[in-house]
């Protein structure tokens, strides 16, 4: 037997010496091709990071520039105010305001105003004089500018210019209208200009960069001359794989292109490696076997940790989430206490901005958790029958509040005219998208308007299609971008957006809501011109009652007289009909007229200040007269002037609405607000249950601002015990969640085993927001769940409504 299996053995053995060579060859063909892989990745590794740094210092000489652009841009805003408010303007004052304007600011060469386009005022007079009395709109290369200027009302950038009095200057040119929005150029006072010294950007922006070693190239572009034009470097020159970065000027964008001189990176010779390689022939078919095998383990472990680690990121998220809302709850109620009568105008200023800086951050907080519920799939909506009307006025809403933060930035809702109004769908769901949409585009827009557009189109008996679209006149997104805007944390890569605060969650998840409702949402934009978001949703009928009443019942009472300057946006006038037959007139032409309808209409006063003596003294009179008519009078605006004060005229603030228009005239005709009929009972006894000593102290304050009395315990087993012991009464039980002792939902288990206090009112007060946490106190037996930060005054109107309820059942 043994004899039979050598010859077998040997075969074997010699086969496999012969296939050694073979084996050899290729552990040497995969190690040269494995350095020249190594080799290739490494240049690309270096070249990856020499561009890494590259970008960074491009990106930051590109922020500079930026700066320097707007800093002096600002200074023509100035000159129109000082402009517009001295009629007498000389040199000299003109010299002396303009001197303080460039007096930190080394980029500006020279500071001009060019009165119906002929230069008479500008600093430096004497290094200018050349200049002095020159016709700008008969200057070649000028006109064109002019005329952009005067048609869009917008700061035009030419240049650079070489200049009559020597050298070259970027010039910013600003049409100066006597009123701003000017319906023709009949207005048109003259021309603001800003030098802005082309030599010190060099110095300031590209100098550095050569300095560096790098190629610069600089073109320019305007919505005047859509091709590009070569500002600096050699046009015949080609810059091989740049890199580049575009700065926004006033009307027009510069792209800078830079590479280095030498090339991005040298290639690294293989003779160190070829020595290496004679004493790694032999391991090297061991190695790469046992390199790949480790390589699957690290992999594999690899995945699971990142799973693992993502998985633990979003609970963190979640549980963090969660505690911010404590501190959060008495950040927001010591504000709301500032802000209350009593206290100075700067402490309530001071209260209002604590108030918005941390609602902002409950935002933030609750998009996280948003964004929380949907990685880890317990996201969920909650679908029930709503009024369409309530979404329209709680968007209307949205904007008022958005407006009145920054005023200069017109808000228009254009609303549906629609026969159904209910609806089956998460309503709160699509107002938090509504709201996104609608925040976003007020952060990203400087002046001009935000336009929110509601539309209803039948697509069979059982439901429509809801189109909302939010469009506003902002800085815009680059095509580019356009894809990545709803990803999360994602920001567009733009210093002028790189100024806006925002964790960049809002869009992502405002499309993971309406691609979980079934629904599609898209985003057409252009740089400086404007953004547009448009959702569209399928929603069923609802079995609720139909639109509202109108408030206004009279037909003959329908007509609406807008009194102003400026006459409504033919679209919104089309969504205000067959409501309103609205009719514009110039308050100008009213000073010997009553009014140039019958009686019947109701008049709106649109007069955006500031007040001139004649505007005034106009108001006045026009007031005046119309009291001893009565006219129906409502007044347009963030707030009342003194003499609307005290013809006890009624305010409407923007936008306008069918509904809002109907509500306002309803009430205009009220000598005063009615104040609230005061209870004749005692007032409100409530028991609040909570361990945090400043939470507690914050919330009793401001409950009794309020006429509520409150009682204060710091854990379950206490309130418990304050319940059962007979000598107290509380009308409800304000109950914490997470307490020591004993918590909030064993104290409300056992509360609800007693018969006397089935009735009593307990109300959940927690920072946890979950559908299971809302549905485990449901099921407990909490009257209601309430997170923090809360509304008070929502608080007592729930209470008082539920007691309400309470004494018609009993």
């Amino acid at each position: 037997m043994p004899l039979s299996k050598t010859p077998a053995n040997n075969n074997d053995h010699q086969s496999s010496l012969g296939l050694l060579p073979w084996l050899i060859g290729i552990a040497l063909s995969a190690c040269l091709l494995s350095l020249a892989l190594f080799n290739s990745i490494q240049v690309e590794s270096e070249t990856q990071r020499v561009k890494a740094e590259v970008r960074y210092t491009l990106d930051h000489y590109a922020n500079t520039l930026e700066k320097i652009i707007g800093k002096a841009s600002a200074s023509l805003h100035a000159i129109e105010v000082f402009v517009r408010q001295t009629p007498q303007l000389d040199q000299s004052s003109f010299e002396q305001f303009s001197t303080l304007l460039a007096v930190d600011n080394p980029a500006i060469r020279s500071l001009q105003y060019a009165p119906d386009g002929i230069l008479r005022f500008l600093t430096n007079p004497a290094l200018n004089q050349s200049a002095i009395g020159l016709n700008l709109y008969k200057a070649q290369l000028t006109a064109p500018f002019l005329e952009e200027a005067a048609l869009t009302g917008k700061t035009i950038m030419e240049g650079p210019r070489e200049l009559m009095q020597g050298g070259h200057a970027l010039i910013l040119r600003y049409p100066v209208f006597r009123q701003r929005n000017p319906n023709n150029n009949q207005d048109l006072m003259g021309f603001a200009a800003v030098l802005i010294d082309f030599e010190h950007l060099k110095q300031k922006v590209i100098e550095p960069l050569e300095q560096q070693g790098l190629l610069v190239h600089v073109q320019q572009k305007s919505p005047m001359d859509a091709n590009w034009q070569i500002v600096h470097g050699n046009p015949a020159s080609t810059l091989i794989d740049p890199i580049s970065s575009t700065v926004f000027f006033p009307y027009g964008e510069w792209a800078i292109e830079v590479a280095p001189k030498q090339g991005w990176s040298k290639p690294m010779g293989l003779h160190p490696y070829l020595v290496l390689l004679a004493l790694i022939t032999m391991t090297i078919v061991v190695w790469m076997s046992l390199y790949e095998y480790r390589s699957r383990r690290a992999m594999q472990a690899a995945f699971e940790s990142a799973r693992s680690a993502n998985e633990l990121k979003d609970k963190l998220i979640a549980n963090v989430s969660h505690e911010i809302r404590t501190p959060l709850t008495s950040i927001n109620s010591i504000a709301i206490l500032l802000d209350a009568p009593g206290y100075s105008a700067e402490v309530q200023e001071l209260g209002k901005a604590i108030k918005q800086s941390s609602e902002s951050v409950h935002a933030i907080v609750n998009d996280l958790l948003d964004l929380s519920k949907i990685r880890q799939g317990f996201f969920r909506l909650n679908n029930n029958d709503f009024n369409i009307d309530d979404l329209i006025d709680n968007t209307a809403n949205m904007l008022q509040q958005q407006w009145l933060q920054k005023p200069g930035i017109e808000p228009f809702l254009l609303e549906p005219q629609s026969s159904q109004t209910s609806y089956f769908g998460d309503k709160g769901r699509i107002e938090q998208v509504i709201q996104n949409l609608i925040s976003n585009a007020f952060k990203f827009t400087l002046f001009g308007r935000v336009t929110v557009r509601i539309q209803v189109v039948t697509e069979s008996r059982e439901r429509d299609q809801l189109i909302v679209e939010v469009s506003d006149t902002g800085v815009g997104i680059p095509e580019q971008e356009i894809e990545r805007v709803f990803d999360a944390f994602y920001q567009v890569d733009s210093s002028l957006q790189k100024r806006y605060n925002g964790a960049g969650l809002g869009l992502a998840i405002c499309r993971q809501i309406i691609e979980v409702m079934g629904g599609t949402i898209h985003v057409r934009s252009k740089p400086n011109m404007g953004t547009q978001f448009e959702f569209r949703l399928p929603l069923s009928h609802g079995n609720l009652n139909q639109a509202r009443t109108n408030p206004v019942v009279n037909k003959s009472g329908r007509i609406l007289l807008q009194i102003g300057e400026t006459a409504l946006e033919p679209r919104l006038v089309q969504t205000l009909e067959p409501d309103w037959q609205v009719q514009f007139l110039h308050h100008s032409t009213t000073h010997e007229k009553i009014l140039p309808v019958h009686n019947n209409a109701r008049v709106l006063l649109d007069l955006p200040g500031p007040f001139t003596a004649s505007k005034a003294e106009w108001l006045s009179q026009f007031l005046d007269k119309q009291a001893s008519l009565g006219q129906d009078i409502v007044w347009l605006g963030t707030d009342l002037p003194a003499i609307a004060e005290k013809h006890k005229l009624r305010l409407l603030m923007k936008p306008l609405t069918r509904d809002r228009l109907s509500r306002a005239y309803k009430h205009s005709k009220q000598e005063s607000p009615v104040a609230p009929e005061q209870s004749q009972d005692a007032p409100l006894r409530l028991l609040l249950a909570e361990d945090n000593a400043l939470n507690a102290k914050v919330f009793k304050k401001l409950l009794e601002n309020r006429g509520v009395s409150v009682s204060c315990v710091s854990n379950g087993a206490d309130a418990l015990a304050l319940l059962t012991s007979g000598n107290a009464h509380f009308d409800a039980v304000l109950m914490d969640l997470q307490m020591p002792v004993m918590d909030g939902l064993e104290a409300t288990r056992l509360i609800r085993k007693r018969e006397e206090l089935q009735d009593l009112m307990v109300y959940a007060v927690s920072g946890h927001v979950s559908n299971s946490m809302r549905n485990e106190c449901i099921n407990i037996g909490f009257t209601n769940f309430i997170t923090k930060p809360f509304d008070p005054d929502l608080l007592i109107e729930d209470i008082q409504a539920r007691l309400k309820e309470q004494s018609h059942t009993h």
